[in-house]
């Protein structure tokens, strides 16, 4: 599958991705119970499900990146929101305007810089997989349907079948539904999924296979 065991850091826009999506992130560290020679996939995500949502694939990707030079935003990515939010628990540390608002005035912004940069380290270790779904914005889209059934699979309703490590970062998270979890994500955690999703997602896997054949 394209993007497999490369890491998000290495990704720049001259790749040849898609224009919508769904996206799979894996991350050092973590394997399936069952198969501990195959990574997990610990994030899925999408853009584009608004009607008249002009955002793409990369672009979602590029702000969970960060810059090139390691910046980031948090206030632009709740991934890297959560992710900064675990790594402080962790290490102990206070950063009091950490995910405060949806926007932050420069003199906040700068005390953040090195934070941000942490953020970027960390998810840019991880690798991401990536499907090709070109329908249109919308919530009841194709990448909609994926995104909501592979999370609420991975999640198993909160009680996952490949749990995550006894060092895994999200297991400092604030929030409960990561830890227990063992996603960064929030939504769709207690839902049950639909078999039926994964003919479509199969169907995308394909397409996705001759675009980069071409």
């Amino acid at each position: 599958m394209p993007g497999q065991g490369q890491r998000l850091g290495q990704q720049t826009g001259r790749t040849a991705w898609p224009r919508r999506g769904v996206y799979f992130f894996r991350e050092p560290g973590e394997f399936r119970a069952g198969r501990p020679n195959v990574a997990r996939v610990v994030r899925v995500g999408t853009h584009a499900v608004s009607a008249g949502s002009r955002s793409t694939l990369w672009g979602r990707l590029r702000a969970h990146r960060g810059g090139a030079d390691g910046s980031g935003n948090h206030r632009g990515s709740i991934f890297r929101l959560h992710v900064g939010a675990a790594l402080l628990a962790r290490d102990g540390s206070h950063l009091p305007t950490w995910s405060v608002g949806s926007s932050a005035p420069k003199s906040v912004r700068v005390t953040e810089v090195e934070h941000e940069r942490r953020v970027s380290v960390h998810i840019g270790s991880m690798s991401v997989l990536w499907v090709d779904v070109p329908d249109e914005p919308g919530p009841g889209s194709a990448r909609a349907c994926i995104e909501r059934n592979a999370i609420a699979l991975l999640s198993n309703r909160r009680a996952p079948l490949d749990p995550p490590s006894a060092a895994w970062l999200g297991r400092y998270s604030p929030r409960s539904e990561i830890r227990d979890s063992g996603l960064w994500n929030l939504n769709h955690l207690e839902l049950d999924y639909e078999a039926s999703f994964l003919d479509v997602l199969e169907e995308s896997v394909e397409r996705t296979r001759r675009l980069v054949a071409r």
